[in-house]
């Protein structure tokens, strides 16, 4: 985690612009509405007083529900962890990395070919996220190919749940969320322990534009009364499902996702919503939605700034690619889109590592490649003290001008404190290197996952609360496939 007053050095609107914006996106709702495909969700609305045209599904929300909304909303919200040393607080501007979900193909280290991910990929993907010291929250990366479709979420929580003890965040793949509920509710003993231990949370996308579909909206409400963080933002592409320009984008972004939030709130009073939008461009030349764009960067910093003036906690994204292989090009889109988002202030960043090829492709070691980037940027972002001890006056004199600063105690003293240490790039003079075996940064970052998967023991399930996951997992399966 960092927190720091750097953070959120990137202010990115005006005041009057972030007020245009909030009253833009107050007008959408309230004159052109959302489509809502969920009955339930329909008629709460309808309750608290929006215009609710039930043939059509289209709901417009005045704009006193939606203020009302965001006053009802949890503005600190409890991320936990299996153990207490990783929960997370989200609130004003500490920052958390994750990782994502949903990639169908892994670039293995192993065979360096790209093949569909399994179970075991979701597994070492959580077992490495629990290890490097800069992920602070769990997605399981990968989709399990080799389970049936129907109950892939399950496995892909299943794996996850055994190779963390860190929190973790699922994504809704449409699939009813009480089954997720309850078999996180195994590790920590019953439904109500999980809503003061929330250690699952729940990512989830209205259709843009301006939709909210029936499955996710129905899992959006289970969330909320089970009191569990519900991260529900939308993922438009600018100049297809979203508007040409960015300020468009960003009204339209808000509505979706504050017209969540209503449902959220109404749902149950101070749900744990969390703010934010995964907005980015289609690119008109190849059609695809880009992982690596600027104008993603850009809805990064504007949301995590609306976010704080709404007082919500915030989602954002950075270390994912369009590259199709670890490259060059990789590693400079994860670079600065982690450090854009870590800027934003924003509280929880995920995709870390996981994306390559649109989020198709998961990598692990660009995961670890990315523990060192925000390491580096944690440093960046810590500041600098400035106090008599390290003003370093008395130093200076001693040493005088000609002189160094190699044999003094201050030096000992601060080394380690004050400077950045690598332990993945690389800074040793040509000739050594070369002798070391020539190693450039993805047969480091290779050599480093592979020692960490086959080392690194996550902290095991007690055997009854294993057995009992196993058997939640085993029974969900059964009624699901059988249904």
């Amino acid at each position: 985690m960092i927190e720091s007053p750097k953070i959120g050095i990137f202010e990115y609107f005006s005041k009057d612009e972030l007020y245009r914006i909030h009253a833009a996106t107050l007008e959408v709702l309230e004159k052109i509405g959302v489509k809502i495909e969920e009955e339930n969700a329909l008629r709460l609305l309808d309750s608290i007083g929006s215009d609710v045209e039930f043939s059509k599904r289209i709901v417009k929300i005045p704009q006193h529900v939606v203020e009302e909304a965001i006053k009802k909303s949890s503005h600190s919200v409890l991320f936990a962890g299996r153990s207490k040393e990783f929960d997370l607080k989200l609130e004003g501007k500490k920052i958390n990395f994750g990782l994502g979900e949903g990639a169908i193909n892994i670039l293995d280290c192993e065979t360096n070919s790209i093949r569909p991910s399994t179970k075991n990929d979701v597994a070492n993907a959580s077992k490495l996220a629990d290890a490097l010291p800069t992920i602070d929250f769990v997605m399981p990366l990968f989709t399990a190919q080799d389970v049936a479709k129907q109950v892939m979420p399950l496995h892909n929580l299943h794996a996850a749940l055994k190779n963390t003890v860190k929190p973790v965040m699922v994504v809704d793949f449409g699939l009813d969320a009480n089954y997720l509920i309850k078999m996180a509710s195994t590790i920590v003993g019953e439904e109500q322990k999980l809503k003061e231990r929330p250690l699952l949370g729940m990512y989830s996308e209205p259709i843009s534009p301006l939709t909210h579909g029936k499955d996710h909206i129905k899992n959006l409400m289970t969330f909320a009364n089970a009191e569990l963080p519900i991260v529900y933002i939308p993922s438009a592409a600018s100049c297809s499902t979203a508007p040409a320009t960015m300020a468009g984008a960003i009204v339209q972004s808000n509505a979706e996702t504050l017209s969540g939030n209503v449902i959220a709130q109404f749902t149950k009073k101070g749900a744990k919503f969390i703010y934010g939008a995964d907005t980015s461009v289609m690119d008109q030349r190849t059609g695809v939605f880009s992982y690596g764009a600027p104008e993603w960067m850009i809805v990064n910093l504007a949301m995590a700034q609306l976010g704080r003036y709404y007082n919500l906690p915030t989602w954002s994204t950075g270390g994912c690619s369009d590259s199709k292989i670890l490259d060059g090009q990789a590693t400079l889109e994860a670079a600065l889109s982690l450090f854009i988002a870590a800027s934003s202030g924003a509280n929880l960043i995920h995709d870390v590592g996981s994306f390559l090829n649109f989020g198709l492709t998961g990598s692990l070691e660009l995961v670890t490649i990315c523990d060192e980037i925000i390491s580096m940027i944690s440093y960046v972002l810590n500041g600098i003290e400035v106090n008599d001890e390290t003003l370093a006056l008395d130093v200076i004199a001693k040493v005088g001008p000609g002189g160094h600063f190699i044999t003094q105690k201050h030096t000992l003293d601060f080394l380690r404190k004050e400077h950045w240490m690598p332990t993945l790039l690389n800074r040793q003079m040509r000739e050594s290197w070369v002798k070391s075996g020539s190693k450039d940064l993805l047969e480091r970052a290779r050599e480093k996952t592979k020692n960490i998967l086959s080392s690194h023991l996550p902290n095991p399930l007690p055997s009854d609360v294993k057995k009992e996951l196993d058997d939640v997992l085993k029974k969900s399966e059964k009624e699901i496939l059988n249904a």
